[in-house]
């Protein structure tokens, strides 16, 4: 069995919406995520994701849970089975209590050891260094990308067998590969660039080779449990708090040009770990919130690269523009000639997304005839009508010059009426935020509830499904607590007083809400009214703020409790003269009351 302690760390290191972002793509809105719910036939994003308190919530057929009960569900896996496959994206090594892996090292700790003997291999490694040096790079960005060099496949079976890693262990982080003659190292002869998720954990290599006649200029590590090149950047470890600040990104082709781009100081510069992006990429872009500069070769596969990632960018909604560095260079070599500049000149311009993609799209069109442009006008519509109509119609013009035909003739959106999701969060009942503030800091702080139960009930409450799962202690499995958690702009109170002053407010909304009052309950309306009026100028005749909240508690309490006309109006008379006259507001009451 899986140790309990081991799948509460688990719980506290995973970030919920990375693992759901596996199946289904999840969008930032507000303060949460949002996804459409893949348990029932959902047309719009219903499932709100809440990466703080690691729970999702649909708010259309109510599936909810943490990030296990989501595996579950999704894949139809027992608990245990889900455990496994969470630890497993989240580079986590659980702790069994049985023999299980009590004799297994943790694979998450493979890569960091070979890359510490990368590191002393380029050290030593003269020919590997003068590469580096002579494409522009210092001993302080080697050390900065952690940059090292795979020796010969004997030396690196050599170091796994010597800290004792199996071949099935090395198998399963990449570190080794195997065919019908045995296994052999991934990288052999070769530079190595770490690749770190952007949870700052090690999960491969890519590795450049010296031997110019080698087709194989770069490799990556192989798919493993740890790498999926298709989901990762190399350098975002580096470059997020950047791209998180100015709200942009760079991508670009290679290791050596996103290095590049940082010794130039733009720090917000990643690189894809293939030709061009891929679908898996997308989600991770929206997390970051970032308009995307593509900045690839202007070569045949830099030009396909641009425009495969353009489509794909645009359609994703996400801002962009496309840069193409002229004359065959990349940035790598125009920062190793010294030619910083003309790399800032050539990022200040470039193509809009959308119209970079349309301008490639007629330019592979031949437009010699009537019919052929009408052709490319309906490959063009392919794409545009994917779009949202105004973004579509923006390009008209566009593509009416290009084509070389009337403006009038263009269409470029099915202009379909759409139907605007609207968010359940704001069809609830959000008009009483001091309420919602309230009911937080109860769940919060679950020792004031019997304070509560004294001072105030479910029945004043606008939101009593919450306020009773509150009440009775339920957690997040309970889907009126995730609600709670999907109000944006709710503050926390901070205190016993906040706590105190919102009860007085809640009472009073209830009574107040009342068409009708019986005499009963028009003497409670007045004491509250009576209180949220004067709290500040009642505390102030106070010396001692301790006791101005027991008394405020006691007189709380006694409003509550009171059940009779005439010591409701005894007790209204009471607290009226004693706040004129700044006496305690709870003085005597007793004797007088009961």
């Amino acid at each position: 069995m899986i140790e309990q302690a081991s799948i509460e760390q688990l719980l506290q290191k995973t970030d919920i919406v990375d693992i759901i972002a596996h199946y289904v793509e999840v969008k930032k809105q507000g303060s949460s995520y949002v996804c459409v719910c893949p348990f029932h036939d959902d047309k719009n994003p219903s499932m709100h994701i809440n990466s703080i308190k690691g729970f999702y919530h649909c708010f259309a057929c109510k599936a909810g849970g943490n990030v296990f009960k989501f595996v579950m569900d999704y894949e139809k896996l027992n608990f245990v089975e889900a455990v496994e496959k969470v630890a497993s994206w989240s580079n986590f090594s659980l702790t069994y209590t049985s023999q299980k892996q009590d004799n297994k090292k943790s694979i998450i700790h493979i890569l960091p050891t070979l890359n510490a003997f990368y590191k002393q291999n380029l050290a030593k490694n003269k020919e590997a260094l003068a590469y580096l040096y002579k494409r522009g790079l210092n001993d302080e960005d080697i050390r900065t990308f952690e940059l090292g060099f795979a020796p010969s496949s004997n030396e690196t079976l050599r170091l796994l067998q010597n800290e004792q890693i199996t071949q099935e262990e090395a198998l399963e982080v990449g570190a080794i590969k195997q065919n019908e003659n045995g296994a052999y190292a991934s990288f052999i002869n070769r530079i190595t660039f770490s690749i770190y998720d952007h949870k700052n954990l090690l999960i491969g290599f890519g590795g450049r080779t010296l031997d110019e006649t080698n087709m194989a200029k770069y490799v990556n590590s192989p798919q493993s449990k740890l790498f999926d090149k298709s989901r990762v950047f190399y350098a975002l470890n580096l470059a997020k708090d950047a791209i998180y600040k100015q709200k942009e990104m760079i991508i670009c082709e290679g290791y050596m040009d996103a290095i590049a781009f940082h010794k130039t100081g733009f720090k917000n510069a990643v690189a894809v770990l293939g030709t061009a992006l891929g679908e898996n990429h997308i989600p991770l872009i929206k997390r970051l919130e970032a308009r995307v500069i593509l900045c690839f070769d202007n070569d045949n596969a830099g030009l396909n690269a641009a425009v495969r990632s353009a489509y794909l960018l645009s359609l994703a909604k996400i801002d962009g523009k496309v840069v193409l560095i002229e004359g065959g260079k990349d940035p790598a070599e125009l920062v190793a000639s010294h030619q910083e500049k003309l790399l800032f000149n050539i990022l200040e311009k470039g193509i809009e997304l959308g119209e970079f993609y349309i301008r490639s799209l007629i330019a592979s069109c031949d437009l010699n005839s009537a019919l052929s442009k009408q052709k490319a006008l309906e490959e063009v519509q392919k794409y545009t009508f994917n779009l949202e109509p105004l973004i579509a119609n923006s390009y008209t013009t566009l593509v009416a010059n290009l084509l070389g035909v009337n403006i009038n003739d263009i269409k470029l959106s099915k202009n379909t009426r759409k139907i605007s999701f609207i968010n359940p969060i704001k069809q609830s009942k959000i008009n009483n935020i001091s309420e919602l503030e309230l009911l937080k800091f109860l769940y919060e702080n679950n020792e004031t509830i019997g304070l509560f139960k004294l001072l105030s009930t479910k029945e004043y409450f606008l939101h009593q499904d919450i306020t009773k799962a509150i009440l009775e202690q339920k957690n997040f499995e309970n889907p009126s607590i995730r609600e709670l958690y999907e109000f944006e702009n709710i503050k926390n109170l901070s205190n016993l007083e906040e706590f105190l002053y919102a009860i007085c407010k809640i009472n009073l909304a209830y009574f107040n809400k009342l068409k009708s009052l019986n005499l009963k309950q028009a003497f409670k309306k007045q004491i509250y009214n009576l209180l949220n009026q004067n709290l500040e100028k009642i505390k102030k005749s106070y010396q001692n703020d301790e006791v101005f909240f027991n008394h405020l508690i006691e007189v709380l309490k006694s409003v509550h409790f009171l059940d009779d006309e005439e010591s409701l109006e005894l007790f209204l008379n009471r607290l009226q003269k004693n706040i004129k006259d700044k006496k305690a507001i709870h003085y005597n009451f007793e004797e007088e009351v009961f």
